[in-house]
Formats: C-alpha cells, sequence, structure tokens
C-alpha cells in the first residue's frame, strides 16, 4: 500500500472512532407529575381542599425538593422530601376557602435538583359555593351625591335554598354606615339594608362581617363614594426636589370636574402668587376645568415647603395640598 494511501485510511479509521454514537440518557433526577393542575367544583365555602400532586422520579437519581412555595398565606404544603430512581411521592397543598368567594385560582412553585426543570408549578383551581349568597355580589358599592340618601339594599340566602340564620353582623365603619339587618318571611332570606351618613364628599371602604352559627364568619366587602357638587384630582401635589438656577420639569395638573351640581362653577382659586403661577383651562366648559401649577423658584427658600390651594365652587371649598423641596 502506498504511503499516501496508508495515511488515508488511518484517518479514515480515526474518524469512525471519534464520531458520535447514540445520545447518552439524561442522568440526574427527573421529576414527573401526573397532573399539575387539579380543579374542584362546587366546594362549600370555609371547607379545606386537600389537592394531591402525585409525580415519579424518572431518573437514574435520588430526586430532593427542596421546598415548595405557595402562592399565597392561604395554602400550606406537605411533600416527600427524597424519592428514589423509579418510586412515586406526593406534593399535598392545602388551601383554605375561607373568604373564597367564587372562582379561585392558587398556585404553589416546588423546587428541585431535577436540572430539567428546578421550579414545577402546580396549580388549584375551582369555585366556592357561598355559605351565604348576596344577590349583588360580595363586592357591594354604593355611589351618590351628598344631600340625598346614599343606599342599597342586598337579598341574603343560602345557596341550597335551606333556611338560612344570621346571628348579627359586624361593622367596622359604623361612624359612617349605617347597617341594618331584617329577616324575611319563611326563614330563608335577609334583607341587608346600607346607607351612608356622609356630612361631607368622602370614600371609604371595609368589610361587613355576618356571623353564622357553626361556621365560619362570612365577609362582604362594602365600597362606598360620596359625591360633592364637583371633584378635585389630586387631592395632594407633590413636587420632588427642585433645583433653583436649574430647568425643572416644576408643572403639575389639578382636575376640577363636575359631579352633582348641574354645571360646574368656579368662583375663586386662592394661593400664594409669589410662589406660584396657575393657569386655568376648561377642557369642557361647565364640566371639567384643568388647574397647571408652577412653583416660582426664584421666590422660595431653600427646604421643604408645604402650602395651600384653595378652589371655591357652589359655596364650598377644597383644599389641595402643595408639597415639595427646594435646593
Amino acid at each position: 500500500m502506498s504511503r499516501p494511501l496508508a495515511i488515508i485510511v488511518a484517518l479514515a479509521a480515526l474518524g469512525l472512532l471519534a464520531a458520535p454514537g447514540p445520545a447518552a440518557a439524561l442522568k440526574g433526577p427527573r421529576i414527573v407529575f401526573d397532573k399539575q393542575e387539579l380543579v374542584f367544583s362546587q366546594v362549600v365555602e370555609g371547607k379545606t381542599l386537600t389537592a394531591r400532586f402525585h409525580f415519579t422520579n424518572a431518573g437514574d437519581q435520588n430526586l430532593i425538593i427542596d421546598k415548595v412555595v405557595p402562592s399565597c398565606g392561604c395554602a400550606a404544603s406537605k411533600f416527600d422530601r427524597v424519592t428514589k430512581p423509579g418510586q412515586k411521592g406526593v406534593v399535598i397543598i392545602e388551601v383554605d376557602t375561607t373568604g373564597l368567594g367564587g372562582a379561585f385560582r392558587k398556585t404553589a412553585a416546588v423546587a428541585t435538583n431535577d436540572p430539567s426543570n428546578p421550579v414545577a408549578t402546580l396549580v388549584v383551581t375551582g369555585e366556592t359555593l357561598g355559605r351565604i349568597k348576596v344577590d349583588k355580589g360580595r363586592r357591594i358599592e354604593l355611589t351618590g351625591c351628598l344631600g340625598q340618601a346614599v343606599s342599597t339594599t342586598a337579598t341574603l340566602s343560602d345557596p341550597r335554598g335551606k333556611n338560612l340564620v344570621i346571628t348579627g353582623v359586624d361593622n367596622s365603619m359604623s361612624d359612617y354606615l349605617r347597617v341594618s339587618l331584617d329577616p324575611q318571611p319563611g326563614g330563608k332570606t335577609y334583607k341587608l339594608h346600607l346607607t351612608a351618613k356622609a356630612k361631607e364628599p368622602m370614600e371609604f371602604a371595609g368589610p361587613l362581617v355576618l356571623r353564622v352559627p357553626g361556621g365560619n364568619p362570612v365577609s362582604l366587602w362594602v365600597q362606598v363614594n360620596v359625591k360633592g357638587p364637583f371633584s378635585v384630582q389630586p387631592h395632594e401635589v407633590h413636587f420632588g426636589t427642585l433645583t433653583k438656577g436649574v430647568a425643572n420639569k416644576s408643572a403639575r395638573s389639578v382636575v376640577v370636574k363636575r359631579a352633582c351640581a348641574p354645571e360646574l362653577k368656579v368662583n375663586g382659586v386662592n394661593y400664594n402668587r409669589d410662589l406660584f403661577t396657575v393657569e386655568e383651562s376648561w377642557k369642557t366648559p361647565g364640566q371639567e376645568l384643568w388647574l397647571v401649577i408652577t412653583p416660582r423658584l426664584e421666590n422660595f427658600m431653600p427646604g421643604p415647603f408645604e402650602k395651600a390651594l384653595e378652589i371655591q365652587t357652589g359655596g364650598q371649598v377644597f383644599t389641595v395640598r402643595l408639597a415639595g423641596r427646594v435646593r
């Protein structure tokens, strides 16, 4: 055999030896869940659900679960920390449905030593059947004008049509909200009457807690907006830190809108004219007024400041706080 041919044959042989064979099987642990989402339907509110997520270690080394982190404090978790190759394990998620009205979705992150899936997500979804059905929903809104009755009535019943007993209502907003509970004939429903007691325009929100014998209390969320003749946003204007002698983007806007008055009439805007300039611009005559406020930095002393801008309309005065710092 000639020398060049021998070299070619030798190189070919080396190439065959170096050619990659079939991919080696992935080494290490491998977590494989039977299901990563479990669904619960028609759950009685207040019941604790137990979701069992079964898995197999399909790898060739011990599978270690470092931790299971639920998405919120309402879910507890238990799990098999070490699972041998080919063996099965389980992650248990417990969900307390107290206060969960309607559809819910809870998740948990499972941290493992599986190199291909270091964090697996488990999902628990479902829908609760509350112990008390509220025809207006568990979130009740009251909106109206000052001087008028800002009130609503909700009907409470048992979702299964059974007799209902409510022993009382805890009202954390008693200074601003009047609450009464009237049982209806037949023993299956109540009327819940809510009336705002505001003497000036205000917005507030908070829970009402219905006490039920032999079970956990049921919470409702009430949000109230008692509007005056006009509204002002924002109530406070912050300019941040402003530097004298430097171009500052310091202008801020306040929007005055008609609310309950037939027409927005601004009788005056009072402020310190030595320290601020205010430009008035009607976006919609009689409906919406914009006030563009700019500090006159040359007249400010260095340091923090807090001033007031007063808007007079309809016999009422609304004060907007102006705050910031000059250096």
